[in-house]
């Protein structure tokens, strides 16, 4: 059992159904803004459209893109102190970024062949696999020729090599899990933190690199349109830039191009 901690009541690592509650909260928390903005009418579909309003991609499971010309998106409701988001809507977030709300086991809402890039950081393993290859499909379809994707999900050969071997991959993992403030810190059992990356956060399956190419080629991908990555290196700098610093210890990253 965790060990009772009084920033987190009730919070126990090794009950996983009983922290939804708990992670909906923080979740919650995460998804705010300063300043939410409407654009009137429907969204804009197609390649014309977006780049009319200066967006040339896509960033899935993200409330505030980093990309100035990207657009993020994520199922979850945005909310500001005075408005709340709706699927079907366009909105400016903090007067500088665009959000829409979507869910990716539906199609997307945009043309094909509309979007220059997609990007999407730890999203994949939240989905069970028929919704992650319709999803891909879906990304393939709005990507325009020469366009990429990117994607980055926890590893689970890594995971495995550092229980298999102890060569400290698991404990570094634990302690930057536990600076980020995700909870009281984990139990240090070797099986509960390969068994985490399953059963916590809403996870529904983990992947290698092989397991990615795999969903890719399902998707419609050729085999020598897809590549492993390093972390910010990739066909677009300022798509691989989006790749997060602190995720680094444990990310597969993979792309693949139209």
């Amino acid at each position: 059992m965790t060990e009772p901690n009084d920033r987190f009541p009730g919070w126990d690592w090794d009950d996983p159904e009983g922290l939804d509650t708990h992670l909906d909260a923080f979740s919650a928390e995460v998804a705010t803004c300063t300043k939410l903005e409407a654009r009137p009418g429907a969204l804009p579909r197609d390649h014309a459209e977006l780049a009319e309003l200066g967006i040339t991609g896509v960033e899935f499971a993200a409330f505030r893109t980093d990309h100035p010309e990207g657009l993020g998106t994520d199922l979850a409701t945005l909310r500001s102190p005075d408005a709340a988001t709706e699927p079907g809507t366009l909105y400016r977030v903090d007067g500088d970024r665009w959000f829409t709300q979507l869910d990716i086991a539906r199609p997307l809402p945009f043309a094909d062949a509309s979007i220059d890039w997609v990007y999407a950081e730890h999203l994949i393993e939240h989905v069970t696999m028929p919704v992650a290859v319709g999803w891909l499909r879906e990304a393939r379809r709005i990507l325009r020729p020469g366009g990429v994707l990117r994607l980055t999900t926890p590893d689970l050969a890594r995971y495995l090599v550092g229980y298999a071997t102890g060569d400290g991959f698991l404990a570094k993992h634990r302690r930057r899990l536990t600076v980020l403030g995700f909870g009281p810190p984990m139990p240090a059992r070797p099986a509960f933190l390969v068994n985490q990356i399953f059963r916590h956060y809403g996870h529904q399956w983990i992947y290698d690199l092989d397991e990615l190419r795999h969903v890719l080629t399902l998707a419609g991908f050729g085999a020598d349109q897809i590549r492993h990555c390093a972390y910010r290196q990739g066909l677009r700098s300022d798509v691989a830039d989006l790749d997060t610093a602190f995720r680094t210890d444990e990310t597969v990253y993979v792309e693949a191009d139209r």
